[in-house]
């Protein structure tokens, strides 16, 4: 089981890393398949348009001048701390500015932990907050989901999910919360995936957080969505990140209806008038982990869009139907950052 003071995915992709940096370092950075509409972020992460058609981009920072240890499943690991997490705001015609600055940054060796999504819904914005080492450093705002007024930044909800796992284990595997991906249904109800707490939770202002369905077999759901008839696609990383777990599980009036296996480490999912695609943070080769890609997933296989693209994490669609992605969400080497891609079309 993986510590409760250190996050799941944090130690997770170290280990990925480790083996994603030899090759890097004797090949080199491949080309992207597509135009880079922003770069040198720290960490990016989840991504998503408003309605104004401006991309807000999560950033999880690079830290801070603030030292410690946590304590992880292979002993202590150090961390600097600081508030250089942000969400930054690309605009239609280019420009980008800080949409939101100042956010909790926990940097890791190879990884970052802090925001990990924005998401625009309404009048509001929401902000998850995942994997920030709250089981050490008594850090409240880890594992949450706060809901902003979008004009004023107001605080209008605060969602925590350390107490319901707490309380509850819905798995069965000890405490562990990582607050993954967010979304409605139609008649208002908020659905959040736990990647730490392997489990699916509704959330309403009047109820509070309620069970639909847990895993226990560890399979790490990273991403949701919910189609125009309700159903619901849940993306996952895949138990022990092991080549080919990952998969995509179709629900339908509460029932496993389909499940889109052989796939690797998806992060985050986008579900397009039927078409689905998924993120796939690493492929899975003969000489171990190499580059991501984006792909679309039906019954008939898998796909692949875009190709070569270095530890891609979130994925966000335009009015036109072009396609963005975050990439360089772990750094590969020593000061590495990452960016926002538009796909080759």
């Amino acid at each position: 089981m993986f510590s409760k003071q250190m996050p799941k995915l944090v130690f997770v992709l170290t280990l990925l890393l480790m083996g994603l940096m030899p090759a890097l370092a004797q090949e080199g950075m491949p080309p992207l398949p597509g135009e880079v509409l922003i770069g040198d972020l720290g960490a990016p992460r989840g991504l998503a348009f408003d309605t104004d058609g401006n991309l807000l981009v999560a950033v999880a920072g690079t830290g801070g001048e603030t030292s410690f240890n946590l304590a992880g499943p292979d002993g202590e690991q150090p961390v600097n701390a600081g508030l250089s997490g942000r969400v930054v705001s690309i605009a239609p015609d280019g420009t980008a500015s800080d949409r939101i600055l100042g956010l909790p940054s926990y940097a890791f060796p190879m990884e970052t932990g802090g925001v990990y999504r924005i998401i625009p819904h309404n009048e509001s914005l929401w902000l998850l907050f995942s994997g920030t080492g709250s089981g050490s450093t008594g850090a409240f705002w880890a594992d949450s989901v706060v809901e902003y007024d979008a004009e004023t930044l107001v605080v209008k909800n605060v969602i925590n999910l350390n107490r319901f796992e707490a309380e509850n284990d819905p798995d069965g595997n000890g405490y562990d919360t990582n607050v993954a991906d967010i979304a409605w249904a139609a008649d208002g109800a908020l659905y959040i995936v736990d990647a730490g707490g392997n489990d699916l939770l509704s959330w309403t202002a009047e109820g509070g957080l309620q069970l639909v369905h847990a895993w226990g077999d560890n399979p790490v759901p990273t991403s949701i969505e919910i189609a125009e008839n309700g159903d619901l696609f849940i993306g996952f990383l895949g138990a022990g990140m092991a080549p080919g777990a990952a998969k995509i599980e179709h629900w339908s009036n509460g029932e496993l209806i389909a499940t889109f296996g052989g796939l690797n480490t998806v992060t985050d999912i986008l579900l397009d008038r039927g078409t689905l695609y998924a993120v796939q943070l690493t492929i899975f080769t003969e000489q171990g982990p190499g580059p991501g890609s984006v792909v679309t997933v039906s019954a008939d296989g898998v796909t692949p869009i875009a190709e070569g693209l270095p530890a891609p994490f979130g994925i966000a669609q335009d009015a036109d139907g072009a396609l963005y992605v975050t990439f360089g969400t772990l750094a590969f080497a020593p000061g590495m950052t990452g960016g926002v891609l538009k796909l080759a079309e």
